[in-house]
């Protein structure tokens, strides 16, 4: 059995996974002939099950074909594992494959291995999405985990069944069945080595991530409040200073704050160039306390600016309609005496004269109410929205009016001089 006939998929030879014997099994066929107490109750669940199986061994043998088709002289081995060749295969269940290909009489750089993955992955989806492709096995690297025992190709030897072999994968197969490729010393130390490697790696990455949501918690705070004060959003490298910049030197906010923002950038580098590998508890609720403060904090600016903002277009809106009010009204020489008759005359004279629209009236109102609510310190009672439709009805009123106030007396005409000709 060192070489598996050149035969369709119909007639493909394969080794039934688990077969003591080590004999070929011909056809389309699943791994094993189950026990009579394993037999589903159900024959027509069981029939289905089967049916399924020999649809998606075609579909495997469809891809070996192809993969034949294009790389022949360089694959050693096309192998199918996994749930398929297990008792565990449902409808849901991936179709494992695994191909060997030939790195001894054939050079591959990490570039060309690459592009043979990416080929095969492209040759499975074309498949079957359910087809699933391992980064393909140098000949030389199964080799090296057969010499050593190594439980992974433990695993993909036992379980795998080869639909094409070149003469090794099936003798391999049969020394594991006999004992003959003992566990090495050398794998389990290997497999000891990266326990620990692995809990450093996680650990590692916990830190990172601990560093990276402590600093963008900071960073991003920190980049909304300066947005909202007109700038553009800095680069993480440069918030510190608009911070600084903009809110320590404004006298907007306290420096220990800046402090804090500092330290924890420093910190999350240093995390991320492994500087800093391992911090304790009480170091790490530190910065998680000073971070809260700091979002704390920056929501509290973001406030006083909504509100500062505010009173600001509130106090904008009532000077800028009042002082319109106030030029057309003296325009049309309508300016009343007393400052208390202005709603009377913006309504007699602008509104009911058709000078502007209706509408207007109740704007005006509603300034009028916005600055006695800045007045009693409400300011917070209005909803933003409203505060900056306002402003714009403003702004239209102050345009509907323009032509009124920008009216000028018609010129007399230049006199002539008096005197004849020289």
């Amino acid at each position: 059995m060192a070489r598996q006939k050149k035969t369709n998929p119909k007639t493909a030879k394969s080794v039934a996974p688990g077969a003591p014997d080590g004999k070929t099994q011909s056809g389309q066929t699943h791994a094993h002939q189950p026990d009579s107490h394993h037999a589903p109750a159900d024959a027509k669940l069981k029939a289905k099950q089967e049916a399924f199986r020999k649809r998606q061994l075609a579909l495997a043998n469809k891809f070996k074909e192809e993969v034949l088709k294009r790389y022949k002289d360089i694959v050693k081995a096309i192998v199918i594992f996994g749930s398929f060749t297990r008792q565990d295969f449902h409808e849901k269940s991936d179709i494992d494959m695994l191909v060997v290909i030939d790195d001894v009489t054939a050079r591959f750089t990490p570039e060309m291995k690459d592009e043979f993955d990416d080929r095969l992955y492209d040759i499975a989806k074309r498949i079957s999405e359910n087809m699933t492709v391992q980064p393909a096995w140098m000949l030389s690297e199964f080799w090296d985990m057969a010499r050593i025992g190594h439980p992974l190709l433990f695993t993909i030897v036992r379980d795998g069944w080869a639909l094409y072999d070149t003469g090794f994968f099936i003798p391999v197969r049969k020394l594991l069945e006999l004992g003959k490729i003992p566990t090495t010393l050398e794998a389990v130390e290997k497999f000891m080595e990266t326990a620990p490697q692995k809990i450093n790696r996680v650990e590692t990455a916990k830190l990172y991530m601990v560093a990276e949501d402590l600093y963008y918690s900071m960073l991003n705070s920190s980049q909304a409040v300066l947005m909202y004060m007109g700038l553009n959003p800095p680069s993480p490298k440069h918030t510190p200073l608009d911070v600084k910049e903009h809110l320590v030197d404004a006298s907007l906010l306290e420096e220990n704050y800046l402090t804090d923002l500092q330290n924890v950038i420093e910190f999350r580098k240093n995390v991320e160039h492994k500087e800093t590998k391992d911090i304790s508890g009480q170091q790490l609720d530190e910065f998680i306390q000073k971070a809260k403060q700091y979002v704390s904090r920056m929501e509290q600016l973001l406030l006083q600016l909504q509100k500062k903002k505010k009173e600001t277009i509130v106090h904008k809106n009532y000077e800028v309609m009042i002082k319109a009010a106030v030029a057309a009204l003296k325009k049309i020489d309508k300016l009343p005496p007393d400052p208390k008759d202005l709603p009377g005359a913006i309504k007699e004279q602008l509104i009911d004269t058709k000078r502007v629209d209706s509408y207007f009236s109740d704007v005006f109102k509603r300034v009028i109410t916005m600055r006695k609510m800045l007045d009693e310190d409400k300011i917070n009672e209005i909803p933003q929205r409203d505060i900056e439709m306002t402003r714009e009805y403003v702004r239209r009123f102050v345009q509907d009016l323009r032509p009124m106030i920008e009216a000028t007396q018609k010129k007399p005409a230049p006199k002539k001089k008096k005197g004849g000709k020289k």
